[in-house]
């Protein structure tokens, strides 16, 4: 499944620490992590060697996540919860440590090893690995990621890109204008359509309007104005359905 056998692509050893991810993307961007699109862009730089993911998976929203974790991982995700009074996240972070330091200790380990964390207390098992010769690199969520650990890295990723985000609002808007279209004589407003987005979705309204003036920008949407009963204006929206197809924006 992760590429074993001879290959020009370097070797690579992956860990992920899936609460730093579930829970910074949705605290800050009110996304999710899109794990498998992920592991292909890692598999078209590497051959995957190992992969594991860490998490305590009890709460119910980061429960969600497990089996679709355990499909793309073949069942290589380790479990993290503990009854212990007391214990807190930092339990996940010592049981990733443990694996990351028998990984490096194998005969034959990675030349890669990539971590998916933004916690600082993985900065000296980084300058470990690196005392080993390999290259460490390191994907962490925007505001949740440690600039020690940055400067650790050999290299580092912010996640999610800034297109990512777009392409998240970009979608919530569409999904919310398609469903739309299909009730008889229903027209969507500007305003109307960022209200109703960032409800349903409880996302911030400031970004929906973002993400709407950009697909009004690049003429996906275009509007018009129309004066109601009571004489106020209404800027009211129609979708270039087909452009966005064309263009693979929306299918």
């Amino acid at each position: 499944m992760f590429g074993f056998g001879k290959s020009s692509k370097p070797r690579a050893a992956v860990f992920v620490d899936y609460e730093h991810w579930f829970y910074g993307y949705h605290n800050n961007f009110h996304m999710r992590p899109n794990f498998e699109e992920w592991i292909q862009e890692l598999k078209n730089e590497y051959d995957i060697d190992e992969l594991h993911v860490f998490g305590d998976f009890s709460e119910r929203q980061i429960g969600a996540e497990l089996p679709e974790l355990q499909r793309i991982t073949n069942n290589n995700v380790t479990h993290t919860a503990s009854d212990k009074l007391g214990v807190d996240k930092d339990f996940t972070d010592v049981i990733i440590l443990d694996h990351i330091y028998r990984s490096a200790a194998k005969k034959k380990s990675a030349d890669v090893y990539v971590l998916f964390t933004g916690d600082a207390h993985f900065t000296c098992v980084v300058d470990y690995l690196k005392e080993l010769n390999k290259k460490v690199v390191i994907y962490g969520v925007k505001f949740g990621f440690s600039n020690a650990l940055k400067s650790a890295a050999t290299s580092y990723v912010e996640m999610p890109r800034q297109i990512q985000v777009k392409n998240h609002y970009n979608d919530l808007i569409l999904a919310s204008l398609d469903k739309l279209r299909r009730k008889p004589g229903k027209t969507p407003s500007y305003w109307r359509t960022i209200d109703s987005v960032a409800k349903y979705n409880r996302v911030p309204e400031d970004r929906v309007k973002k993400a709407l003036d950009g697909l009004i920008s690049q003429k996906y949407i275009s509007q018009t104005t129309k004066t109601d009963a009571r004489g106020e204006k209404i800027s009211l929206l129609t979708v270039d359905w087909d452009k966005l197809s064309q263009d693979g924006i929306w299918q």
